[in-house]
């Protein structure tokens, strides 16, 4: 390998969705090659599980403040529904192992994990990337500081504090939910704290330290939460929008997005947050799934920072380990670099659930 084969960071995702796939394969292969693989929808989603892990052909330099950053991009091949099925998601632990590898060879010095490769890469897996040279970084930390600084601006736009909301965090729990919890910290009026493991969304609720933050079912915190902050994985929608209050905001931290809406009639605001905003495109082409070709989700974002900033590259954390600190530190140093928190809404993807679910 070469030094301009090599590479300096690895972004390893998926596909979130059939129909995204669909559209990967059709910027690779052409268009008849993608209405094959929708013809034979069932069969190809069974020869899924022998794809191995793959790089791209893209290669993008990226410019930022000072520095460029060399990446590709790595596809495991597997959709989120694997999650429901115990073979097929040893399966997709394996293809995550595999793409790791897959960087390792081509010199990645860090690899950012989007998606549910952060779920399925587990802590033994960072031991090994460690072990092999590689920083491996789930990127829940920049997602979530992302993603609430961005709604502390929508919310300041709309003149709305958050000393007088109810803001509900949806995957509570969990690394982004909980980090996203404490970057918030006391100042909303009242948290409602939303997960299904209620040991562990009882221990997030005692380190938060909030004067009046309570451990709600989901249909409890739609009805009374002004602001939600969907931080959870899931294979499916589990937010509609149609059914939400008027007014109220939605941060959908989710890949695949977690909000849909029957009717697209909502009366919310939805927004998909935790993304960047670099200073010029990025070359991804379809694989990113974001509406601007300058945008990239929080998880791959933070492997360009450590990938930029070696001396913080001791910030990377796997599932379990993320928090306010790094959150802030790795802000700090994404808008040193002309980075900047961004949204987008959830049109294009709320229509392709709703096609998806009928």
């Amino acid at each position: 390998m070469t030094g301009t084969d090599t590479i300096d960071v690895a972004f390893i995702g998926h596909p979130a969705s059939f129909r995204h796939l669909a559209q990967m394969i059709e910027k690779t292969d052409g268009p008849e090659a993608a209405r094959r693989v929708i013809r034979n929808e069932k069969a190809f989603t069974a020869f899924m599980d022998w794809m191995p892990s793959r790089a791209t052909s893209h290669r993008p330099i990226i410019q930022l403040n000072g520095t460029s950053v060399r990446a590709a991009m790595i596809v495991c091949w597997f959709l989120p529904q694997i999650i429901d099925n115990h073979q097929k998601l040893m399966s997709g632990i394996a293809k995550v192992l595999q793409a790791v590898n897959v960087a390792a060879n081509m010199g990645a010095k860090v690899a950012s994990l989007g998606g549910f490769t952060s779920i399925l890469a587990g802590r033994r897996r960072f031991s090994a990337a460690d072990d092999a040279g590689i920083t491996l970084t789930a990127g829940n930390a920049l997602t979530a500081a992302l993603a609430i600084a961005q709604l502390r601006a929508v919310l300041a736009a709309q003149d709305r504090p958050l000393q007088g909301e109810t803001v509900a965090i949806v995957g509570a729990s969990g690394d982004v939910g909980g980090t996203a919890a404490a970057l918030l910290g006391t100042e909303p009026r009242r948290m409602l704290l939303v997960a299904r493991n209620q040991v562990r969304l009882e221990r997030a609720r005692r380190l938060l330290v909030h004067p009046d933050a309570a451990c709600v079912t989901l249909s409890d915190a739609i009805a009374q939460a002004s602001v939600i902050v969907a931080a959870t994985s899931a294979s499916r929608p589990i937010l509609n929008a149609d059914e939400l209050r008027p007014g109220t905001i939605v941060c959908d931290l989710g890949y695949p997005p977690t909000t849909t809406s029957t009717t697209g009639d909502q009366k919310a605001t939805v927004l998909h947050a935790g993304i960047a905003e670099f200073p010029a495109p990025l070359g991804l082409g379809s694989y990113s799934r974001l509406a601007r070709p300058n945008h990239l989700y929080g998880c791959s974002t933070e492997g360009v920072v450590l990938a930029a900033r070696p001396d913080l590259r001791h910030l990377a954390r796997a599932q379990g380990e993320s928090g306010r600190a790094e959150a802030l530190a790795l802000l700090d140093a994404a808008l040193s670099l002309g980075l900047r928190p961004v949204a987008e809404t959830l049109d294009t993807q709320l229509a392709e659930h709703l096609e998806n679910l009928v």
